[in-house]
C-alpha cells in the first residue's frame, strides 16, 4: 500500500468515527430536558385590625420553604414578635416562630393555613414539649384570620 493510500484509508476512518459522536452530541442536547429558571420566591403580607389591636404577617415561600415575621401588637398590652421558618405542604405551613415578647424570648410552633387571601392559625393555652411552646388543644382557641394586604 502506498503512502497516500494509507494517508486517505486514515482520514476516511477519523471522518467516519468524528461523524458519530458529532451526531450524538447534537441529539442530546436536543434531547437533554433544559434546566428550569429557580423561581423567585413569592413574599406575601396579611394583616388583621380588630378596634385597636394589630397583627401583621410576613410570609416568603421559596418551595417548600417558608419564612417569615410575625408581629402582633395588642393595644395597652405586651407586644410579641419574631421571625418563623417552617415548611409548605399544600396550605399548610408549619413553623417555629421564634417569640420576643415580655421581656422573654421562646420558640412556638405556629400551624398555618392559607386559603384565599386569608391566612389563619389558633392560639391558647400553649404547652412546652421538647424545648416549644405548643398548643395544648390544636384545633381550639382564637382563631386569628389575617387578610391579604400590599406589602409595605
Amino acid at each position: 500500500m502506498s503512502s497516500y493510500q494509507i494517508l486517505a484509508t486514515l482520514l476516511v476512518l477519523a471522518s467516519c468515527q468524528s461523524r458519530p459522536s458529532e451526531q450524538s452530541a447534537n441529539e442530546s442536547a436536543q434531547t437533554r430536558p433544559k434546566e428550569q429558571p429557580a423561581t423567585a420566591p413569592d413574599t406575601l403580607c396579611f394583616q388583621q385590625v380588630i378596634t385597636r389591636d394589630t397583627t401583621s404577617l410576613t410570609l416568603v415561600i421559596n418551595g417548600k420553604l417558608a419564612t417569615g415575621y410575625l408581629d402582633n401588637k395588642p393595644f395597652e398590652k405586651d407586644r410579641a414578635r419574631g421571625s418563623f421558618q417552617g415548611s409548605v405542604s399544600g396550605s399548610t405551613i408549619q413553623a417555629d416562630w421564634q417569640r420576643s415578647g415580655e421581656g422573654t424570648a421562646q420558640t412556638y410552633s405556629l400551624d398555618l393555613t392559607m386559603n384565599g387571601d386569608t391566612i389563619s392559625w389558633y392560639e391558647g393555652e400553649r404547652v412546652e414539649k421538647m424545648g416549644k411552646w405548643v398548643l395544648k388543644e390544636p384545633k381550639s382557641g382564637y382563631r386569628y384570620v389575617l387578610l391579604k394586604t400590599t406589602c409595605p
